[in-house]
């Protein structure tokens, strides 16, 4: 079955789990805690049609595939419809689908036996992993460790990091901690700064986009990722502790808006510029129309999502973020060392792919949700029974007219993936978009910004993510 129909199935069962859970937020008289534990086991049981033991999918939706269809019939209509739930209509339900849940996960545990343990088949019905989702937007993209500091901070750490640009970049480094600290985040804050992370100078265009400003993540960032600038290799996507997805661009071949020569000279900034980040702001007005180019011909780009198949997963985890971060007549990101291994995989990327260049992945991708969803339905973490957190810094906000048009671009690929997020933030207040490097002070303000508009959701989130009692 492909991957959108087996959405399409899954997804209206989702809801009717996020809907009960919401409703008996709301109103605790709703439901009792068995009940509640009766209705979304039945739930997750109407779900389950792969069930992954010692790194092998044993299918078992047509197994499943008459109760899921009884399930949705019987919630479906109480749980999304025009009304909120009412406890007169769950209970009888209740009493109906207790047995019949327990007599389809038992048919499933004995329909496996000698391939899948039963707890396997258990933990699939009752544990559901947390993917976190980061959207680019630069410097607004910070009040995303004030999320990673408050889930951290209850015990709840990811199964999988997917991001964009500066989400990328910061999925990286959750990914190195054992648990969130954010004191270490504000020492590594406190050890950056523009000269280290950028330069004005000329340099060779080989797999990205010429800009104003050259993007070296190694020099600013390689000692935290294994680094070794004497042979210019660095940690592997495959080796994080926590699996990291990188959104990228890709741009065909022979199908850049103008030539390469223009981009180099689109923006002109100057070092004494990048001191003071808020005099860019009339150069990036000027860009906006080119970069609006790339967006408004979806055409000429292909999604690129590194670290979500064997072979980009061997990319350098630097190498990934830097393109994702590469704004066309910006930022650019290149791997011009010797590294071997890069270039050919680049090279076999290019051949394969059929690109001219690589660029920020918020081009195509700037909140890739639907790329979370399709690697936990791929087995990625191993469970499919996972909830989608998203995170939007780079929303669209009339209190911030000036990047509003960048916003309402980005928006046109945010609103796809909008449906494969079982909860989105748009975060409303952020640092500006151009504090890339910010102050420690700054870091913190974000931090809190970041805990303050997650923490209203923290209670529906522990409520979705603790286990099931078993039945």
């Amino acid at each position: 079955m492909l991957l959108r129909e087996r959405f399409q199935i899954t997804r209206p069962l989702e809801e009717m789990e996020i809907a009960l859970v919401r409703a008996a937020q709301l109103r605790p008289e709703l439901v009792n805690p068995v009940e509640e534990a009766v209705l979304r086991t039945a739930l997750s049981v109407a779900r389950l049609y792969k069930v992954r033991h010692e790194g092998r999918d044993v299918g078992v939706g047509a197994l499943v595939a008459p109760f899921r269809e009884d399930v949705a019939r019987r919630l479906g209509p109480v749980l999304l419809g025009n009304r909120p739930p009412a406890r007169e209509q769950l209970v009888p339900i209740i009493r109906d689908l207790r047995d019949e849940t327990l007599r389809t996960r038992d048919e499933v545990i004995r329909r496996l036996a000698g391939r899948v343990p039963p707890e396997a088949v258990h933990r699939e019905i009752r544990h559901k992993a947390l993917v976190l989702v980061s959207g680019g937007g630069g410097g607004t993209g910070y009040v995303y460790l004030g999320v990673m500091d408050a889930l951290d901070e209850v015990g709840v750490k990811p199964a999988l990091l997917v991001g964009t640009s500066i989400g990328g970049i910061l999925s990286l480094f959750r990914s190195r901690m054992p648990r969130f600290d954010q004191t270490e985040m504000q020492n590594i804050v406190r050890g950056l700064s523009w000269r280290k992370l950028f330069r004005v100078i000329s340099m060779e265009t080989r797999y990205g986009l010429p800009g104003a400003l050259r993007l070296l993540l190694r020099a600013g960032l390689g000692r935290w990722f294994d680094a070794h600038p004497e042979r210019g290799t660095g940690i592997r996507l495959r080796d994080l502790p926590i699996p990291v997805i990188m959104a990228v661009s890709g741009v065909r071949k022979g199908m850049l808006p103008h030539p390469v020569e223009f981009y180099e000279r689109l923006v002109n900034l100057s070092p004494a510029m990048l001191l003071r980040p808020a005099q860019t702001t009339r150069q990036l007005q000027a860009a906006m129309q080119s970069i609006a180019e790339f967006v408004t011909h979806p055409e000429i780009m292909v999604k690129l999502h590194l670290g979500a198949d064997p072979d980009t997963a061997e990319f350098d985890a630097l190498d990934a973020a830097g393109f994702s971060c590469a704004l066309p007549g910006i930022i650019h990101y290149d791997v011009l060392r010797d590294d071997p291994r890069m270039h050919e995989l680049l090279g076999d990327l290019f051949a394969q792919k059929k690109l001219g260049a690589l660029i920020d992945g918020g081009l195509v991708d700037n909140l890739p949700a639907r790329a979370a969803w399709r690697a936990v339905h791929k087995g990625r973490i191993g469970t499919r029974n996972a909830f989608i957190l998203a995170l939007n810094a780079f929303a669209q906000r009339i209190t911030t007219p000036l990047w509003l048009p960048l916003q309402r671009l980005a928006e046109t690929n945010v609103a796809g993936n909008r449906p494969y997020a079982h909860l989105l933030i748009d975060f409303r207040k952020t640092l500006s978009p151009l504090e890339l490097v910010p102050s420690v002070e700054l870091t913190v303000r974000a931090i809190e910004m970041g805990r303050a508009q997650i923490t209203r959701e923290l209670p529906f989130l522990m409520r979705m993510l603790a286990p099931l009692p078993v039945l």
